[in-house]
């Protein structure tokens, strides 16, 4: 049986941290500041030090580069298999307050990280990146319905309705409220953004509990 030949992106991953920096800093630098479509892989392979063949050795394109920039500016809030792990095995009381928990600690991750503020408004408002970070969003609905499937075995999750349709509908919330916070959080008071992640956790929960839930969560 033949054995098939690495990706680029699987070539790219086994690098070490300091290599994939070499062109992870300054493509996070250019998106930053340009966004995705004006941003110029030319200047990001010169500030890299790079030679072209070498990138396309490791990037099928920019949009290949925009997603392991962004990807790992996401993978510094930590990993989320061990809290997901930990709600799927929740009780039904307990199902909520965990997911709230882990909104809540992501919020506070994000608050004050620039950078990845800046990533995701370009991620929201061009669809060229968002063309680009498909794969990634594809891998977060899948986790998503194995969320709320486990809900659902406790009766914690509404299953009245297609468990696909209710994780269609708790994505595009999520995506909805990212997408608002990272546009809008520059202009926020001090604390304020705090304040309204933990309100708009109730539009990400409302939809999916079932009808006659009467569960408390502290959010």
């Amino acid at each position: 049986m033949s054995v098939s030949a690495p990706t680029s992106r699987t070539r790219f991953a086994a690098l070490s941290d300091q290599a994939r920096a070499c062109w992870l800093d300054p493509a996070e630098m250019e998106f930053c500041a340009h966004g995705f479509e004006n941003a110029s892989l030319n200047r990001i392979i010169a500030e890299a030090g790079e030679s072209k063949g070498r990138t396309y050795h490791y990037f099928a394109d920019k949009g290949d580069l925009f997603r392991a920039t962004l990807e790992r500016r996401l993978a510094r809030l930590g990993t989320l298999d061990g809290t997901t792990e930990a709600i799927a095995g929740a009780e039904r009381q307990a199902y909520w307050t965990r997911i709230a928990e882990l909104c809540r600690r992501l919020a506070g991750a994000l608050q004050g990280d620039e950078r990845l503020a800046s990533l995701l408004r370009t991620l929201h408002q061009e669809a060229a990146a968002q063309r680009a970070f498909a794969e990634p969003l594809a891998q977060l609905r899948a986790q998503i319905e194995r969320v709320l499937a486990s809900g659902q075995s406790v009766e914690a999750v509404r299953d009245d309705l297609p468990l696909g349709l209710l994780a269609d509908v708790a994505l595009n919330l999520l995506v909805t409220v990212d997408r608002w916070f990272a546009i809008n959080a520059s202009e926020l008071a001090e604390g304020q953004e705090a304040r309204l992640a933990e309100r708009a956790f109730s539009l990400l929960m409302t939809p999916l509990l079932p009808p006659d839930y009467s569960g408390k969560t502290d959010t």
